[in-house]
């Protein structure tokens, strides 16, 4: 065939798909046609009364206020975990500008600076807890703001918000120890040895934290739906976790339908792709993040 009748040809088929998807419509139709939306992970630790207690890990109470006032100017609505299970498994409807706000390790900070204000501006959080450093608070007489963790009647109380859902950070697996990085696998490690570290560490946590959160020292008002339910959420320690997916299957079986990690990054949540949930990225609120990232 000589070029001209080939550069016709390639003329004609352009027109056509030009004709078919007009300018405006062309990339939306080459796109991703699945239903989803898009949705930005803040990621706390430890809050301080004061800017001078600030850290990478922490952050004051008013520069946390500020994040929240400054999510509410920019049209995002916080979510719930379940809102976002809700989505992926049942198409439940979400608002436009979703974003999930996580605390991971569970400083008593949390309930005392960080709560309140999520009450006063009736946001949803996820906090994420470490059930040995519960454990050991609740015994704790003289518990320092800065560095001890939540105890089980603080978990209970926010849990009971509806505001507040709990995660599972480990029960014991908060550390580096004997080559392994919180609760990720080891070099080597069996899948069988690998699943049984997981799987009784992991267990132990979901029983002390579904038995705190259904505490009968709580009230007909505080007893929330969500209370007597192990915890759908599992937040990886140290953002370190397999790579290969090798720990899915595992928690899964657990009943955790949402994993969070420390990349940073923007996700996207797909309706009827509940893996969509797993390796949530999110985004470290330190002292000098701009919150115009994720926009």
């Amino acid at each position: 065939m000589k070029k001209p009748a080939i550069l016709l040809i390639f003329m004609a088929a352009a027109f056509l798909i030009y004709s078919v998807f007009p300018a405006g419509n062309m990339i939306s139709a080459m796109s991703d046609s699945r239903a989803s939306v898009r949705l930005p992970v803040l990621l706390y630790h430890s809050i301080c009364k004061e800017a001078s207690g600030e850290n990478q890990y922490t952050v004051s109470t008013e520069r946390f206020e500020s994040d929240l006032i400054w999510l509410k100017d920019h049209g995002f609505t916080s979510v719930s975990a379940s809102q976002l299970i809700g989505y992926v498994e049942n198409g439940s409807p979400l608002p436009s500008k979703p974003v999930l706000i996580t605390f991971d390790d569970g400083y008593m900070n949390n309930y005392s600076l960080a709560f309140p204000l999520l009450q006063k501006y009736h946001m949803n959080a996820v906090v994420s807890v470490i059930g040995r450093k519960c454990d050991e608070s609740s015994g704790d007489m003289y518990p320092d703001l800065a560095t001890s963790a939540l105890n089980w009647g603080q978990v209970a109380l926010m849990n009971s918000s509806g505001l507040v859902e709990i995660g599972n950070h480990t029960f014991d697996l908060h550390k580096i120890s004997g080559g392994r990085k919180g609760a990720d696998r080891l070099s080597g490690e069996s899948d069988e040895d690998y699943a049984a570290v997981l799987t009784a560490d992991l267990s132990h946590a979901q029983e002390k934290i579904a038995a705190a959160c259904s505490s009968p020292n709580l009230s007909k008002d505080q007893s929330h739906v969500r209370a007597e339910t192990p915890p759908m959420i599992f937040a990886w320690p140290y953002g370190a976790y397999p790579s290969d997916g090798s720990a899915d299957p595992i928690l899964k079986e657990l009943g955790f339908k949402m994993t969070l990690t420390s990349y940073q990054k923007v996700n996207t949540v797909y309706q009827g792709e509940p893996d969509s949930l797993f390796g949530l990225k999110r985004f470290l609120r330190d002292p000098g993040f701009d919150m115009e990232d994720i926009i």
